[in-house]
């Protein structure tokens, strides 16, 4: 893919949900957080919560929140240069 073609369809697909799949096979998913002349940056959500502890082990969710009021995920950060990714695609993000 172009690389000029793959910058301007990040920019396009800013703060949206996407797929990108690197020269090596891998593929990520994330939140295009940012793009710059050399880089794509993903924020890539995890399943830990305010407390450290993933979501699925908390058993005592309903004590300490206000109702409808739910601990935010955390996302981590990760850039990738331009070189090496080969592929874009945007993925259905379901709430």
């Amino acid at each position: 893919m172009d690389q000029n073609f793959l910058k301007q369809a990040c920019w396009n697909s800013m703060n949206k949900y996407v797929g990108i799949q690197t020269n090596d096979g891998q593929s990520h998913d994330g939140f295009i957080a940012h793009v710059d002349e050399n880089y794509v940056t993903l924020a890539i959500p995890t399943n830990e919560v305010l407390t450290g502890k993933p979501t699925e082990n908390s058993a005592n969710r309903q004590f300490g929140f206000h109702p409808g009021f739910f601990p935010r995920r955390r996302f981590f950060f990760r850039r990738f240069p331009f070189p090496f990714v080969t592929s874009l695609f945007l993925l259905p993000f379901f709430i």
